[in-house]
């Protein structure tokens, strides 16, 4: 793939590049010829990331800058240092996210991984629509989970998991309200030359997986818990960013847009519940109330 397309002249902004499936993502990209931000929390592994990345590319293509993604404030920062450094961007990579093993809170006051999930993504992706349309043809590209199906019940109730907190139920929530929200944008920016995709790029073996304990399991599923790692350290980070990639590169990928590609980088078929357009629509204005309401918000 990298050697048959060319992204020459494209600007590429990929949250959460400097490691696992993001930093591949960036890699590939970069190799094709675009020019390639990526972000981070630490500057000595984002500096080193920077480096190995050009170095990857042959050229000074790849800038890294250092931001909380866990923040309304952070995101919305990261968007505006963005426009200082250039005045186009073809493609962005909503890569970033968390799973953690007990209940946290982001500056907001947000539980942590709906934060990073869900209200980042969309404060980043609010903030940098309009460089975006300037910029048409472009790309928004969601990673999403196929843990967002093992949600059950309500998922607006219980937002922040004060009542029970159980780390894969909570991720499953947010990636689910991470794909509502894809799906409703796709339809809000049609007819904007934006395609807006989301997809699961599978298992792979990054810091969020190995830093995973038990007991965020479900207790029937913890007696599976030694194959379920097994399953994770087989995963590859760099096959897993191959949906991805299609999706920031691809003429093919162009032509659509709202659709949830699977690994294989082909589109998957949809609960009821996650087409259900009142849903995505509601997913949608959360993530707008969240954002505006946000304690570090602009």
């Amino acid at each position: 793939m990298t050697g048959s397309i060319s992204l020459a002249g494209r600007a590429v902004l990929i949250t959460g590049g400097t490691s696992g499936i993001g930093f591949h993502t960036a890699a590939a990209l970069g190799q094709m010829g675009a020019t390639v931000y990526v972000t981070g929390r630490d500057d000595a592994r984002g500096r080193d990331a920077e480096r190995r990345l050009r170095e990857l590319a042959g050229r000074e293509c790849v800038r890294f800058i250092k931001a909380d993604a866990s923040t309304v404030g952070g995101n919305q920062w990261l968007a505006r240092r963005l426009h200082e450094l250039t005045d186009r961007l073809h493609v962005l990579v909503n890569n970033v996210g968390g799973l953690f093993n007990d209940r946290l809170t982001s500056a907001d006051g947000y539980e942590l991984t709906l934060a990073m999930n869900f209200v980042g993504p969309v404060a980043l992706t609010q903030a940098l629509l309009p460089l975006l349309q300037q910029s048409a043809p472009a790309r928004i590209v969601n990673i999403v989970s196929s843990a967002h199906a093992m949600w059950s019940g309500d998922p607006f109730a219980d937002l922040h998991a004060e009542t029970s907190y159980l780390g894969l139920r909570v991720h499953a929530r947010a990636k689910l309200f991470n794909l509502l929200w894809t799906l409703a944008l796709a339809r809000r920016v049609e007819g904007s030359d934006i395609v807006v995709n989301a997809t699961n790029p599978g298992m792979a073996w990054t810091t969020t997986t190995k830093g995973l304990a038990r007991r965020a399991m479900p207790t029937a599923q913890r007696f599976f818990w030694p194959l379920f790692r097994l399953i994770q350290r087989t995963g590859s980070a760099e096959r897993a960013a191959r949906a991805p990639i299609f999706l920031a590169s691809s003429p093919e990928a162009a032509a659509f847009s709202g659709a949830y590609l699977e690994s294989n980088a082909r589109p998957a078929q949809l609960s009821a519940e996650a087409l259900d357009r009142g849903r995505q629509d509601r997913a949608l204005e959360l993530g707008n109330s969240l954002v505006a309401s946000a304690l570090t918000a602009r």
